[in-house]
Parts: C-alpha cells; structure tokens; sequence
C-alpha cells in the first residue's frame, strides 16, 4: 500500500478501498503526467483536474506536489527492490544469469513505470527516500548484497557493499543512456551494462575468494 512506503510525505492515511484507489490513481496521474509534460511543469492543479478532483481534494492526502512525487518516487523504489529480489529467489539462475536478469528488471522499470526514466533511483526528488542516513543508491546496493549472500551462500566480505554500490552506479548510468533516444532501449548499451557487471563481480568474488582460502590455509 503506497501510505506505507512513504507516510512522512501524506497527510491523510487512507483507510477504506475508495480512499486507496484515488490515493494510488493520484500517483498514477502524476506518473504519466511527467512522461507528458515533464516534471517541471507540473502543478497540483494540473493533477487534481487530470485524476478529476478539486485542487483543495488533492491536499486531503498530500502535502504539495514535492510530497506526491515523494510518495511516487517511494512506490518505484519499492517496486524496483521487490521486482529484483523476486527475480533472485529463483533457484534454479545461476548468479551469472541473475546478474543479466537484474539490469533487465531495471530495463523493464524504464519501459513499464510511467515517469520512470526520470525518477529512477529517486535522487532528483529525495536521496533518502526509504532510510535517513543511507541515500537511496545505498539501500539498493545494501539490500542486493545481503540478498546475494544468502542466496548464493557467499561469504559476506567486508567491502561487498561498495563493490555493488560500483555496480549500481555502472548499472544507472549505462541503462539510463540506453533509454535516451530509444523507448524500448539500446540493446548495445543493455548488452554492455550486462557483460561489464558480471565481470566486474566474478572478478571480485574470485580475488576476495582467493584471498579467503589463504587467509584460512594459515589458520589450518
């Protein structure tokens, strides 16, 4: 439910089915409306009279136009995380192929999610969206490592998490250029964000892995 992911930024919780689908058709409006007109020329009033409010309807829930897009920016994140770890719960992907799986999750954000390939991460609205100390980059990297050490039973090196916030800054920049000029993407740029990331980490995890067996050599 979307008061869920971003309660600081609502001002009314909705609490019966009607509430929850003007609050939720509210986002949707608004998604759309940046694809259509941008971000900076959006109004409250332009979205209350696209989703057929009052202008004064639209603050029964939200605080302003910074908190809708807050909340909007929220849901995506949230979507982004449950998509991935969805996608790396299937036992049977190699982390290989699950590495390929991720940037297409991320590809698939940007041509399903209206308003999307603007938000993204969720920087150009808040950096800390879901956690006050760590920006949303982080979160996303943190929550994928701990995900990828359980499921591939991977021994949780001490600097994983910076190895993987690399690889979603690779990631963000090359799928985002891939989007520039191509609705459905670039298939070179999706290609390459792919190869670089999967090599990137089995390079990692085969220097950190050898580095492990040594260092226990010595204690056997």
């Amino acid at each position: 439910m979307s008061t869920d992911i971003a309660g600081a930024s609502v001002r009314r919780i909705p609490r019966q089915d009607r509430s929850e689908q003007r609050f939720e058709l509210i986002l949707d409006t608004t998604a759309a409306l940046i694809d259509e007109v941008g971000y900076g020329n959006l109004t409250t009033s332009l979205i209350a009279k696209r989703v057929g409010m009052s202008g004064p309807g639209i603050y029964r829930y939200f605080d302003g136009l910074q908190a809708i897009a807050t909340a909007l920016a929220t849901r995506n994140l949230r979507r982004l995380l449950e998509r991935a770890t969805e996608l790396t719960s299937d036992t049977s992907l190699e982390w290989e192929a699950a590495m390929h799986g991720l940037v297409g999750v991320y590809c698939d954000m940007f041509r399903s999610e209206p308003g999307f390939r603007w938000l993204r991460l969720g920087d150009a609205i808040d950096r800390h969206l879901i956690d006050e100390t760590e920006t949303n980059r982080t979160v996303v990297a943190r929550h994928m490592a701990n995900h990828f050490v359980q499921r591939y039973d991977v021994f949780p090196r001490i600097d994983l998490l910076a190895h993987v916030e690399v690889m979603v800054e690779i990631a963000d920049s090359l799928v985002a250029r891939a989007f520039v000029s191509n609705s459905q993407g670039d298939e070179f740029f999706i290609a390459e964000t792919s190869r670089l990331l999967t090599r990137y980490l089995g390079e990692y995890l085969a220097s950190t892995l050898e580095e492990a067996e040594r260092l226990q050599s010595l204690k056997a």
